[in-house]
């Protein structure tokens, strides 16, 4: 869940020992850490083939909270499987912070189902993509954070924003029961692209804070203000 190699989440001894190849460092345990991560980030293409009320209503909220909170026990109960060497202390952070900051948003804002769902994408794919990024393509470090690569952060902004964007717009676009105003892709571009790009740079900045908890508060509260500032209040 980091843009490359971090000192909180240090990755498996076997991921090193073959540092001229980029592909050996994605161990088993990391892709299935990557899988778990950007699996979440499906659930709003499969709302667009469910027509829902906008706002939503309180039995889809149910069901939203069910599923992410089902899905955050399954992932809490099977940590093991994708915990990093050297991991003690970071599961209830690392779970905790990805699902409450897009339940939280959700059910904040009910008239806008757009800005958690966009708080999700950036999470699973655009956090999820970072360490990808990282491993595969490697390259130099951030300036600012030399546990960092550049090529994870990029890959955090660059998939981050693209998807954040299309999934904010498909929320409005997408859903037959969608009601005014639809997104524009401007509109989309600027609030998915501004969260990720606050979100990245949060992510890539040395903290004790888990980046779940970092990067969802960020995209939250940073999708939350400019849709405010551009489409207006609910």
């Amino acid at each position: 869940m980091t843009t490359g190699v971090s000192s909180q989440e240090p990755i498996d001894s076997a991921a090193v020992k073959e540092p001229s190849s980029h592909t050996a460092r994605l161990t088993r345990t990391e892709l299935r850490r990557r899988l778990w991560h950007m699996a979440p980030g499906l659930l709003p293409f499969v709302m667009w083939y469910f027509p829902h009320r906008d706002p939503i209503s309180p039995t889809m909220r149910g069901i939203m909270v069910a599923v992410v909170f089902g899905l955050a026990i399954g992932i809490f109960a099977g940590y093991r499987r994708i915990r990093r060497q050297g991991e003690s202390n970071q599961r209830l952070a690392a779970v905790a912070g990805y699902a409450a900051s897009v339940l939280l948003t959700l059910i904040a804002f009910p008239n806008d189902a757009e800005l958690g769902l966009t708080v999700l994408a950036i999470l699973a794919f655009g956090d999820g993509s970072a360490t990808l990024g990282g491993l595969l393509i490697g390259g130099p470090k951030l300036p600012w954070n030399r546990k960092k690569t550049v090529s994870g952060f990029f890959c955090f902004l660059i998939v981050g924003g693209a998807m954040a964007s299309f999934i904010y717009w498909g929320e409005t676009q997408m859903n037959p029961e969608a009601v005014p105003p639809f997104a524009t892709i401007r509109t989309a571009l600027i609030c998915g692209g501004l969260a990720a790009l606050l979100a990245a740079v949060v992510e890539s900045i040395p903290s004790r804070i888990n980046d779940n908890v970092r990067v969802g508060a960020v995209a939250a509260a940073t999708v939350v203000i400019t849709h405010a500032a551009i489409v207006g209040g609910s």
